[in-house]
């Protein structure tokens, strides 16, 4: 919504252009016809001067507008794989290993299954992650953000590793109670 409307104030801008353009043209004309006093030259300087101003303002806003955009993406694409995660660190977190070989056996299947799961969200990660790096070399405006997101990103993947890690250990090791 806020692109649609930075665009047809660009729209607007470039309509006025032309206009602005005639002005300032007739302006210096007059003033080499009639070598007009100091007040007009500085109001045509001033005129000038605020017509490049706003154009540099509202260049500024898009370019803003655009990173914001992008952050935005970024954003999304982070809360995405964060919720992930959450859910499988509760499934994670759950203390049942299985009281007979079968169901250790299922828990084992599921296991793995989620660690090729798993290894699809870590690139998926990786690439989120070099996104936003991408976003603060490019000198996006949400730098701070940017960075501390995909850091808190990294640091919950690494949990979750570490948690399916004791939780697959725990798995071995009650197969091998079990087994007893």
């Amino acid at each position: 919504n806020l692109k649609k409307k930075h665009k047809r104030l660009e729209a607007e801008l470039a309509s006025h252009e032309a206009v602005i353009q005639a002005a300032q043209e007739a302006g210096e004309k007059f003033m080499d016809v009639f070598n007009l006093e100091v007040p007009e030259i500085i109001r045509l300087k001033a005129l000038n001067q605020a017509w490049a101003e706003l154009k540099q303002l509202a260049a500024t806003r898009g370019q803003k507008l655009d990173e914001s955009l992008m952050y935005q993406q970024f954003l999304a694409k982070v809360e995405e794989e964060e919720a992930w995660m959450s859910k499988k660190q509760q499934l994670l977190s759950v203390e049942d290993f299985g009281d007979t070989m079968a169901a250790v056996e299922g828990l084992l299947k599921k296991h793995d299954a989620f660690e090729t799961d798993f290894e699809a969200h870590r690139g998926r990660c990786k690439d989120i992650s070099d996104e936003g790096m991408k976003l603060v070399s490019d000198g996006n405006h949400h730098t701070d953000s940017i960075t501390q997101r995909y850091q808190q990103l990294q640091t919950k993947l690494d949990h979750l590793a570490a948690l399916a890690g004791r939780s697959k250990a725990k798995l071995f090791d009650n197969s091998a109670y079990l087994q007893f």
